[in-house]
């Protein structure tokens, strides 16, 4: 088997002030020919279980270009001709040296570009254009994915993560459905069910007790029945402000249209009818300190998300409120990872490890996720800092926080807590963050994490307690601070609306 793989990969927040260039993908991710192959062997992701699972079958791979920035603003629209034209090319080039047995894509599906909201969709006419009405396109999704018709039009096998924390990543399943359709095993037709349904990120936790939950299983039961091919659940982006942002449910069948349509509608009916059992259940933040001042004695470290700051859904990554809160609450014993500050960074390295100083914490991209604070810290370190994730999620993947300082905020003999202050925007999935800053996290009282579920998998294990904090940012559950004008209305739970009967929540 000769097949093609690659990817362009983004999580648009629309609402985020913060430009995606060509710069973002270059610090996060941006790889070509060998180097993509040599970054993916043995690594937890969707690539690195395609690279695997096809070394296994003796497939000769033709790596293309794999492209993914941090969450953020809308991507450039001339970074995104680049990219995309890019990976046109490199098909177009690999097929004028031989027949292609097949496409294999890693996408997020919530990318919008300026003046393209169906980024992912443009994606796939291109790579349609370039490959021909023949040739498989096999592309897996992010379960935050906002699946649209022009999607599903231009690929012939979607599949989707199918956890959340994304603990799963399909690739291996990627390459065996490839296989099989190569073989003629089956004839896929799909069925797109559109919910009007927005979902907050903390409400699509995936787990045996959550209202998603159950629908994921309900998803992987229906797959294993007779003629289905696959089944896609995505909870959808509710930060993308396009209009086809939300739920949605794919069902692939072999040849049986009725079967993927009756499939799609049945799982629509059900999360439908489960609607107003989405609702994130959160502390405020004022109650969330108090839960940490206590002295009741815990087995490990109280865990505060911040889920509204979170940098892997577009926040900025430099939210102060609950540290703010913290500070004035004299809670001793707690770490924050992380505030992305370059300029407190800078300040941090001229005043030197061992030495005290004032600064201007935070605050600074925006005014949307808690002010700048003028705060006296000691500079405990400062450095580069890079470290390899121990999973569950990536296991084996590299995290880079740049030039990152260690911050003792407080007063001098006072409490102290200790922030993790970096030039990169950065998710908080992993305990090993806090290790490769000298910080052992199960040693403190309370961690702070910016991050909307993803952190569960890895810090679930190690806490006492997880508390969801409502703070302000551009990952709040509370959709109703957002000022919507593309997407398309009415909308669940934006507005309110009594239905009864399948065809009417569908789009």
């Amino acid at each position: 088997m000769r097949v093609a793989i690659g990817g362009i990969s983004h999580e648009t927040n629309t609402f985020s002030s913060i430009p995606t260039d060509l710069a973002q993908f270059q610090q996060r991710t941006l790889l070509r020919g060998a180097a993509l192959l040599q970054a993916s062997r043995g690594i937890d992701n969707v690539l690195g279980g395609v690279v695997d699972t096809a070394s296994v079958l003796g497939w000769q791979l033709l790596p293309l270009l794999f492209a993914s920035a941090t969450p953020a603003g809308k991507v450039r629209r001339g970074t995104f001709e680049s990219l995309a034209n890019e990976l046109e090319r490199g098909l177009s080039d690999a097929i004028r040296n031989g027949p292609l047995d097949g496409v294999v894509l890693a996408l997020h599906g919530a990318m919008v570009a300026e003046g393209i909201e169906d980024a992912d969709g443009e994606i796939l006419r291109r790579v349609r254009r370039a490959v021909g009405p023949e040739t498989p396109v096999v592309v897996v999704f992010d379960f935050h994915a906002n699946l649209t018709p022009g999607i599903v039009e231009h690929t012939d096998l979607l599949l989707g993560f199918e956890t959340y924390p994304h603990i799963d990543t399909c690739g291996c399943e990627a390459v065996r459905l490839l296989e099989r359709l190569n073989q003629r095993e089956f004839q896929p037709v799909h069925a797109l069910r559109q919910l009007p349904m927005l979902i907050a990120l903390p409400a699509q936790w995936i787990a045996p007790s959550t209202p998603m939950g159950e629908l994921m299983r309900l998803a992987l039961r229906l797959k294993q029945s007779p003629g289905i091919v696959n089944v896609v659940l995505a909870g959808g982006f509710p930060y993308s402000d396009i209009r086809d942002a939300g739920l949605s449910v794919v069902v692939t069948t072999d040849g049986d249209q009725a079967l993927a349509q009756r499939t799609a509608n049945r799982i629509g009916q059900l999360t439908w009818e489960k609607r107003e059992s989405f609702q994130p259940g959160l502390t405020s933040i004022a109650d969330a300190v108090q839960i940490a001042g206590s002295d009741a004695p815990r087995p490990g470290p109280l865990v505060l998300a911040d889920v509204a700051d979170n940098p892997g859904a577009g926040g900025s990554g430099d939210g102060t409120a609950i540290l703010e809160e913290l500070l004035a609450a004299g809670i001793d014993g707690a770490a924050l990872a992380v505030i992305a500050d370059p300029g407190t960074v800078a300040l941090a390295e001229q005043t030197g490890p061992g030495n005290r100083g004032r600064f201007r914490l935070g605050g600074k991209i925006d005014r949307l996720h808690g002010p700048t604070l003028d705060v006296e810290a000691l500079v405990r370190s400062v450095g580069e800092v890079a470290f390899t994730n121990r999973g569950p999620m990536g296991a084996g993947s590299r995290t880079r926080l740049g030039r990152t300082a260690v911050l003792e905020v407080g007063a001098l003999g006072g409490p102290a807590v200790e922030v993790i202050v970096c030039e990169q925007r950065v998710q908080v999935l992993d305990p090993e963050l806090f290790r490769a800053v000298g910080i052992a996290p199960e040693q403190r009282r309370v961690l702070v994490v910016k991050s909307s579920v993803h952190y569960r998998a890895a810090f679930e294990p190690l806490a006492s307690a997880i508390v969801a904090v409502d703070g302000p940012g551009l990952s709040s559950p509370n959709l109703a601070a957002f000022h919507y004008r593309r997407l398309r209305r009415p909308i669940w739970p934006l507005d309110r609306w009594q239905v009864s009967g399948e065809s009417e929540c569908e789009t």
